[in-house]
């Protein structure tokens, strides 16, 4: 058995989770083509005007893998519903109806799972019917499940270990990108945006990799209440927990997002107002292909963090 999955939103926020689970019942998963201008066009063409960036590039990787479904004998393609989790935390409603969209726009097989705490469907019970509609047993799944599960905390404290021994001995100049991995994991959408620090000799780290939000729902110290008390959608407390962990340990801040994020484009705004000690700069992506205006902007505010950190050394010399 061969099951599709497309390289956008979710498999970014997972992205050792599900594939590991698929593989360890002995499925193998074949994933969409990085994203490119013609992913782009295609899944402008299958979406609404009103659709942000994220969810055209994610419906242009779906018709990717629909088209290679017959060639490459695909199965399934995988679109989980991602809805409510533990703590009322919730969810961008663009992943509670990915799975409709793409079964009322393609002529293809899904298969999905659901996860909604609110509903009773927690994770390991949505794992446990997914391994059902695959024909494996109950004892099989399990396995599958807590193996996938433990990969993924293993990557994601790797992915902790390793930007935080980076954090301490560069000597470089540090921003923090406040962004969804689905946006500056994207060949389209981030790499651009970080290769242009890279050579400008800037050392990016991410907001949503930090001690907190490794700790899920577990965490005691919810770090983002300092910004915001009622915030409920769980990736931006991820971010937001970021902010607040890394606030005193890089020189910038950049938050950076696609058009027109609704939970963005209020939590961004939001944070803007309340971190008022650190410089920072908002980038919003659009459908243009356009960078020059973006390098510009980028250019401009590293000047302005070295004028900043000019500055304090003068200050500080003068003790």
């Amino acid at each position: 058995m061969k099951i599709g999955i497309p390289k956008a939103l979710y498999y970014y926020e997972y992205p050792i989770l599900f594939k590991s689970f698929f593989e360890a019942l002995g499925i193998e998963v074949v994933l969409s083509d990085d994203t490119n201008k013609k992913t782009l066009e295609e899944g402008i063409s299958k979406s609404i005007d009103e659709e942000c960036l994220a969810s055209k590039i994610f419906l242009g990787h779906v018709n990717n893998l629909v088209s290679r479904m017959q060639s490459e004998s695909i199965d399934y393609i995988f679109v989980p519903r991602l809805c409510t989790f533990k703590d009322k935390k919730t969810i961008c409603v663009k992943f509670y109806a990915l799975y409709d969209i793409c079964n009322n726009i393609f002529n293809a097989n899904f298969i999905t799972l659901n996860i909604d705490y609110e509903k009773g469907e927690n994770e390991l019970k949505s794992f446990m019917c997914l391994g059902k509609k695959l024909g494996k047993g109950v004892r099989e799944t399990f396995i599958a499940y807590t193996s996938a599960k433990k990969r993924q905390k293993e990557y994601e404290i790797f992915r902790l270990t390793k930007q935080m021994k980076e954090m301490r001995t560069t000597n470089n100049m540090k921003i923090l990108l406040v962004s969804h991995p689905y946006i500056y994991n994207d060949r389209y959408l981030g790499d651009t945006i970080k290769g242009y620090l890279k050579k400008l000799g800037i050392d990016v780290f991410f907001a949503d990799i930090n001690c907190s939000s490794i700790q899920r729902s577990e965490s005691k110290k919810m770090r983002y209440k300092n910004i915001s008390k009622s915030i409920y959608w769980k990736q931006s407390i991820h971010l937001l927990n970021g902010v607040e962990e890394y606030l005193r340990c890089v020189d910038g801040i950049i938050y950076l997002s696609v058009f027109p994020c609704g939970t963005d484009s209020l939590v961004n705004e939001l944070a803007i107002r309340k971190v008022k000690d650190i410089p920072s700069l908002n980038i919003i992506l659009d459908e243009e292909d356009g960078m020059a205006g973006i390098y510009t902007r980028l250019e401009s505010f590293i000047d302005i963090l070295e004028s900043k950190i000019e500055r304090s050394e003068i200050e500080y010399a003068k003790r």
